[in-house]
């Protein structure tokens, strides 16, 4: 499947959006909501048609959407057999993610400055755990 992951960097403003995709995904496995979530996506696919198309996001989004129907499915997620203790750990720290504040503007433009300091350490937090997973 092409991704987002697999366009030129400076052609399309979905380019690594699967490092935001993914850890979402990761949330709705754990039973966090997804309406808010797929509403911001919604929004940045409206404000750039053409790249979300090139990108594939529409069927990546609605493949992770499906592949998250609990903590049953995160090894398909993540690629990755976990036991029960890395679940917990992992769902703790994916149930705080959010991408609420994104606004076209701010993603077109790399702008991070909008992040609400919960946010930006609820990312942080979760990319820890990952990392202390591996």
């Amino acid at each position: 499947m092409a991704t987002a992951q697999n366009q030129h960097p400076i052609g399309n403003v979905f380019f690594g959006f699967d490092f935001v995709l993914q850890p979402l995904a990761v949330k709705w496995a754990c039973g966090g909501k997804r309406d808010q979530d797929l509403s911001q996506i919604d929004m940045l696919v409206v404000a750039f048609p053409e790249d979300a198309e090139r990108a594939e996001l529409a069927p990546m989004v609605a493949t992770l959407s499906q592949m998250a129907s609990g903590v049953e499915s995160l090894p398909h997620i993540l690629g990755a057999d976990l036991n029960e203790q890395q679940v917990e750990q992992l769902c703790a720290a994916a149930l705080q993610l959010n991408i609420d504040w994104v606004t076209p503007e701010q993603f077109v433009m790399g702008d991070e400055s909008g992040i609400p300091d919960e946010t930006e350490a609820a990312w942080a937090n979760f990319w820890r755990v990952v990392e202390s997973l591996q």
